[in-house]
């Protein structure tokens, strides 16, 4: 069954003279096994609108649905709903603090009352490609890409069906960067249902996943991924799109109907 947003607006401090719109009718059906990416400036309500996917915030008007289960209906288990949505931070050290990588690895599985066997724990590292040695670790004396894997591999731990990453290769290096993209591949080929916000679009082209755009906290294109390129340079720039000499060529080869796809591979 798919991720259901149907009209959910969001207001912060709502009745008070703090009040802030964040979101505004938001309509959007998640696939399983389907890959997203959600763009839009800082303040559009990208983040907002993943923090109500798992309960984390209630929408007073419209509802979210996952799986059958809706987060605004006080009889459902919010942890279930939890189980099956994974959150990888922008900034992984906001989700450590246990003193081993093991213990932030099996924390998860405990909270969520699941098994995990040594063989799952190894292929998880494998996946993220990282050795046992590391389980023993303090994960605060890892390196920035080594946290973001770790932060990666504690949400695998628990297995769930939705992977949401936000800002994913921020603060990394060009290598820091591929291994990530590397991972979310895997995990895109395992099946795994992928949430992505992220500023940076170019580094998406290998996967062309779909795109949600939000202005102004509403909804102003959702859709393809190349249907979104060729929109153009001067509407994405009106859209806040970073249009880089990466994305002006494959807008190019969409353009001219020319497949440069091994240029974007990683």
């Amino acid at each position: 069954m798919p991720i259901e947003i149907n009209n959910v607006s969001y207001i912060y401090a709502e009745g008070t003279p703090f009040e802030s719109v964040a979101l505004k009718n938001i309509n959007w059906n998640i696939d399983e096994g389907s890959m997203w990416v959600i763009l839009g400036k800082t303040g559009s309500g990208k983040t907002t609108l993943i923090q109500t996917l798992n309960g984390l915030l209630i929408p007073k008007t419209g509802e979210i649905i996952i799986d059958g289960l809706s987060t605004k209906n006080q009889k459902t288990d919010i942890k279930k709903i939890r189980e099956k949505i994974g959150m990888v931070f922008q900034y992984p050290e906001s989700q450590f603090f246990l003193p081993t990588v093991l213990e932030e690895l099996m924390f998860a599985p405990k909270n969520f009352n699941k098994n995990i066997s040594p063989n799952k724990l190894y292929s998880i590292l494998n996946l993220i490609g990282l050795n046992k040695n590391f389980l023993n670790r303090n994960p605060f004396a890892l390196s920035g890409g080594e946290m973001r894997r770790v932060a990666i591999a504690s949400v695998l731990s628990y297995d769930p069906k939705y992977i949401i990453f936000d800002e994913p290769t921020v603060g990394l290096d060009y290598d820091g960067r591929k291994k990530i993209w590397k991972i979310i591949d895997e995990l895109k080929k395992l099946g795994k249902t992928i949430i992505i916000i992220t500023h940076w679009l170019d580094e998406l082209i290998p996967f062309k996943p779909n795109i949600l755009h939000i202005h102004n906290h509403e909804i102003s294109y959702i859709g393809t991924f190349d249907n979104f390129i060729l929109l153009g340079e001067d509407e994405l720039r009106k859209k806040n799109i970073v249009f880089s000499e990466k994305l002006k060529l494959y807008y190019c080869s969409l353009k001219n109907n020319i497949k440069l796809e091994k240029l974007f591979q990683y």
